[in-house]
């Protein structure tokens, strides 16, 4: 049984079916309906840095500061917030920084390679693109801070890029204002439509004889002598031989009973969605195809993100942690719109076709959690790939589904281990106990 139908939950699913398996899946809502479908749908083996780095605290504390900034850390009593900043700043150096990027190098890799393969005859269908990721600096300062990172990326990571500025980047990208210094271009990355790749997954899970469960909330869980014997939902008790939780930001709601510190938390972003045929006729001569974005690009001065997608643009953007909290900030929609048409001839006319929020699953470290779980034996976690859910989800399907089936691992699952957290220390461990009763998202 899988749990959680989100990008990670469905290709787990996916590939345990592949391999053989009869396969439940269980979704509190809709397949795809949290973060998997309102992110800004970029296949990027580029990401490979984590956020943590040496500096990063540093470089932060004006954006925490700032109203304007992308990331916000409102003051509150939030003992596990705060201890996972601080892990968080534990992890802030060269050494992990380098361990870090090695493993995300690898499973982002692993993850185009099955994309590729699976969108092989199915990319009309999900707006598949590879045109490459721009990240957008304003300021020349800036734009060559970069350079040594570029040649980091380049030498360590294989990572083609290239810098481009004046009439080149007027070129290869019309859609950008005339104040822009100059933008680094990542050739090997991809973008496209993830709710129209959610849609496109569904259909293939059901051909291949997978039960889907909608609408279905999963209560509680029931272990006894090291195992998940039973889980309660809202259609009643299950049963299953084996279970994998891919239930994003709310996975450590599983951690007490399961025994095993899954130390993520929420980071709240924001997209809107705007569409070509909202712009008013005297817009639409200044929108025309040739001021329209065509290329994903990353504002780095305001990390606000934007992806064209078939007539329609995505703008994304900020890191909020406030803990499990959906209320949309009228304030923080119009700074991100605000960020964007300052980099833009394209005008952003009239009210977004779609408005979203949802939680980024974030680990201290940059890793994700694939791992069995150590203390339950029929349990498997697949959570916290952070900003790159959509980029490593079937590599990460792929390989939970290897370590489910017992098969060799296409990849090295040590840098994602739970071990390397830890255990609930001086915790009585009973031979039966049960999660508390209380709703868990499948989605995020």
């Amino acid at each position: 049984m899988v749990i959680g139908g989100g990008v990670i939950g469905c290709w787990a699913a996916y590939h345990l079916a592949r391999r053989g398996r009869r396969v439940l899946l269980v979704e509190r809502d809709q397949i795809g309906s949290g973060a998997s479908g309102g992110n800004c749908g970029y296949i990027c083996p580029s990401h490979v840095l984590p956020l943590c780095g040496p500096g990063v605290i540093r470089s932060s504390i004006p954006q925490i500061l700032s109203r304007r900034g992308a990331l916000s850390i409102p003051a509150r009593l939030d003992p596990k917030l705060w201890h996972w900043l601080y892990a968080f700043s534990r992890h802030c150096n060269a050494n992990h920084q380098q361990h870090a990027a090695l493993a995300r190098n690898v499973l982002l890799r692993r993850s185009d390679r099955l994309y590729r393969e699976f969108l092989q005859n199915r990319d009309a269908c999900c707006s598949w693109k590879q045109r490459g990721l721009l990240t957008v600096h304003r300021h020349e300062k800036s734009l060559d801070a970069f350079v040594k990172t570029a040649e980091r990326l380049s030498s360590d990571f294989g990572i083609h890029l290239q810098r481009v500025e004046g009439e080149r980047l007027r070129e290869l990208e019309p859609s950008l204002t005339e104040s822009i210094a100059g933008a680094w271009h990542f050739q090997g990355d991809s973008h496209l439509d993830p709710a129209a790749l959610m849609r496109e997954l569904h259909t293939e899970l059901r051909k291949l004889g997978i039960e889907v469960w909608s609408e279905t909330e999963v209560h509680c869980l029931h272990v006894q002598n090291r195992r998940i014997n039973s889980i309660e939902t809202s259609r009643g008790r299950l049963h299953a031989d084996q279970f994998v939780l891919a239930t994003g930001a709310e996975a450590p709601r599983f951690a007490r009973d399961l025994r095993c510190q899954i130390p993520i938390v929420p980071g709240k972003g924001y997209s809107m969605t705007f569409a070509a045929a909202s712009q008013s006729d005297a817009t639409q001569r200044e929108g025309s195809p040739s001021t329209w974005p065509r290329i994903p690009m990353i504002f780095e001065d305001t990390h606000v993100a934007v992806t064209p997608m078939e007539g329609r643009l995505r703008v994304g953007s900020t890191m909020q942690l406030t803990g499990y909290d959906r209320r949309i900030d009228p304030a923080r929609l119009k700074m991100i719109r605000e960020s964007a048409q300052s980099y833009l001839r394209h005008r952003l006319v009239g009210e977004p076709e779609q408005t979203w929020v949802g939680w980024r699953p974030m680990v201290p470290d940059g890793l994700p959690c694939i791992d069995q779980c150590p203390a339950v034996d029929n349990a498997f976690i697949a959570a916290g790939n952070g900003m790159v859910g959509i980029a490593t989800g079937t590599g990460t399907g792929c390989l939970v589904a290897e370590l489910v089936c017992g098969d060799v691992p296409s990849i090295d699952p040590e840098p994602y281990a739970l071990s390397r957290f830890g255990g609930f220390k001086n915790q009585r461990i009973t031979s039966s106990s049960t999660v508390p009763a209380r709703p868990v998202s499948q989605t995020r």
